[in-house]
C-alpha cells in the first residue's frame, strides 16, 4: 500500500515537541479497510472508519472509539453550464425525485448520513429535523414528488428524459451512492446516467475545468454557518462554485445575511435563502455526516475521546503507551 512517512523536525520551534518520532500515513481509501487496519493492529488509529467496523470496535477494550458531527455533507453538484442543467425546473426536478431516505440507507454500512437541509444540524439557523421530514423533496413519500418532478421536466421540454454523467470518485461513495443516484433517476424521470470515476485527487481538477455533468462530492467547511459555505459554493463567481450556478435573488440574500446583526432577522433571512435554494437548487444535497474515529487504546495526546465536532487540529501531542 502506498503510505507517507513523516520524520521528527528537530528544529521544531516548540523543542518538546513533537512527541513521536515519526509517523507513517497510510493512503487507504476504503473506510472498512481503514477499521479492519485499527482493528487488526496494522494501524494506531484513523480518523473516520466504515460504520460496520466502528461498531465492532465499541465493543473491544483495545479499542476506542467516537462518533462526531461534521459540516461535512455528500452533494450532487450540478453543472449549470451545461443544458439542460441551465435550466431550474430541471434542477428542481432532479431534488425532489431522489430519495434522501434511500441514499442514507444505501451508504449505512459506511457513514451515518443525517436528513439535512441546506444549514447543517447543530448550526442555530438549522431547520428541525421534524419539518425537514415534512417538505417537498425531503420527505419520505415521493408519489407527491415525482409527479411534480416529471411536471416540470415535461414544462421544460424533457418529458422523454435525456442523458447525462455522474462523475465520482473512487471510494465507497462511487460503489454505493452513485449507483442508488443513477437508479432513481433512471426509474423515476427516465434520466440516463453514465458512471464516470476517477482518483479522488484529480475530482476537484475536474470540477475546475468544468468537465462534468453531474459530480458526486464530499464538501464541508469548518464552520457551521451558512455564510462562509454559500459564498464559497453558491454566490456567483464563488471560488469553489465550480458549477457556475447564479441567481441575482440569492446573491442579494446573502449580502443581508452577512451583515445582519439581529438574530431573529438572520434566522428569517436564512430560512427564505435556503427555501429558494429548495426552488432553484445548485445541487442535490445528500446529507451531511458524521466522522468515525476509530483508535487503539494506547493512541493518548488527541483528546479525541472528548471530542465534539470533527475538526482535528494539531497533531504533535500525539503518544504511545508502549
Amino acid at each position: 500500500a502506498e503510505k507517507w512517512i513523516l520524520e521528527r523536525n528537530e528544529n521544531y520551534w516548540d523543542p518538546e515537541l513533537p512527541y513521536v518520532d515519526g509517523l507513517e500515513l497510510l493512503h487507504v481509501p476504503a473506510w472498512s479497510d481503514r477499521g479492519t487496519a485499527v482493528l487488526t493492529g496494522q494501524a494506531d488509529m484513523s480518523w473516520n472508519v466504515a460504520y460496520e467496523t466502528w461498531t465492532e470496535g465499541e465493543t473491544r477494550d483495545d479499542v476506542q472509539v467516537n462518533k462526531l458531527a461534521n459540516f461535512g455533507a455528500y452533494w450532487v453538484f450540478f453543472n449549470t453550464a451545461k443544458e439542460p442543467l441551465n435550466d431550474a425546473r430541471v434542477r428542481r426536478a432532479i431534488n425532489l425525485a431522489v430519495s434522501r431516505q434511500n441514499l442514507i440507507r444505501a451508504f449505512s454500512s459506511q457513514e451515518q448520513i443525517n436528513l439535512t437541509r441546506w444549514v447543517p444540524q447543530g448550526d442555530p439557523y438549522a431547520t428541525p429535523p421534524e419539518e425537514i421530514a415534512t417538505l417537498p423533496g425531503y420527505r419520505e413519500d415521493k408519489s407527491e414528488d415525482v409527479e411534480t418532478a416529471k411536471g416540470l421536466l415535461a414544462e421544460a421540454g424533457y418529458a422523454d428524459g435525456f442523458k447525462l454523467e455522474l462523475l465520482a470518485a473512487a471510494g465507497p461513495q462511487a460503489e454505493l451512492l452513485a449507483p442508488a443516484v443513477q437508479d432513481m433517476l433512471q426509474r423515476n424521470l427516465n434520466i440516463e446516467t453514465e458512471i464516470r470515476i476517477i482518483e479522488r485527487s484529480l475530482l476537484v481538477e475536474e470540477q475546475k475545468a468544468g468537465n462534468f455533468d453531474l459530480v458526486l462530492d464530499t464538501r464541508g467547511h469548518g464552520l457551521s454557518d451558512i455564510s462562509p459555505r454559500a459564498n464559497l459554493w453558491w454566490r456567483t463567481g464563488g471560488s469553489q462554485n465550480f458549477g457556475q450556478y447564479s441567481n441575482p435573488e440569492f446573491d442579494a440574500l446573502l449580502d443581508q445575511i452577512d451583515s445582519e446583526l439581529d438574530t431573529s432577522t438572520r434566522a428569517e433571512l436564512i430560512r427564505q435563502a435556503e427555501d429558494l435554494l429548495d426552488q432553484d437548487p445548485p445541487a442535490l444535497l445528500v446529507g451531511y455526516t458524521f466522522h468515525l474515529p476509530m483508535w487503539s487504546s494506547k493512541v493518548h495526546g488527541l483528546m479525541l475521546d472528548s471530542r465534539a465536532f470533527a475538526e482535528w487540529g494539531r497533531i504533535e501531542t500525539v503518544w504511545l503507551e508502549q
